[in-house]
């Protein structure tokens, strides 16, 4: 009995063993996603081939190994192609964006957006000098004058919602847009 017992612990130890190693190495060599359908749109919209979209952690505006590899991905990219324009940063706080009847997240929320597209802008700048970065904070909607003189500021945030970004009033948040940064390379 006993002989039984340990033959099929043995057994079990060894197959799931395998199994998680093999989900291992699967999570290491599927590809990393590419940007979303609302970051490729937004793209298309400001005449962009070059886009990349990555999300931060909670709280923090410090930019991981894997965020860099994927901006100099697009300055590279870009640069391959001809003159790099500007480059436009869309970054959202760790809230969705605030809906018509908020108008502002709090003043965290908007300070860290700061935060991390000042990380980002820094990060472009000294991997392609002389280049424009235009930074654009999710944390707040655009004002009434933005609106009506439809300002970079206000138009790349339409663009977004027409696509359907979240807003903080929005039932079903998905796609979460919270936490997120899009990277754009506009060439000439």
């Amino acid at each position: 009995m006993n002989v039984k017992l340990m033959s099929l612990c043995l057994v079990s130890t060894f197959v799931f063993g395998c199994a998680t190693e093999e989900k291992k190495e699967a999570e290491k060599t599927a590809a990393a996603p590419g940007p979303s359908i609302e970051a490729k749109q937004v793209a298309a919209e400001e005449e962009s081939s070059y886009v990349t979209e990555f999300a931060f952690k909670k709280g923090s505006a410090t930019l991981s190994e894997g965020m860099k590899k994927n901006i100099l991905q697009v300055v590279n990219q870009a640069k391959k192609r001809g003159d790099v324009k500007e480059f436009k940063v869309i970054t959202w706080g760790d809230s969705e964006y605030p809906s018509t009847h908020t108008e502002k997240l709090s003043k965290a929320e908007v300070e860290l957006v700061k935060k991390r597209n000042t990380a980002i802008r820094r990060y472009i700048e000294a991997a392609s000098k002389g280049v424009d970065v235009e930074t654009y904070s999710m944390a707040e909607r655009p004002n009434a004058l933005q609106e009506m003189f439809n300002t970079a500021d206000a138009r790349v945030k339409k663009s977004l919602e027409v696509a359907g970004v979240p807003t903080t009033d929005t039932a079903v948040k998905t796609p979460s847009k919270a936490s997120k940064s899009i990277v754009m390379a506009i060439t000439e």
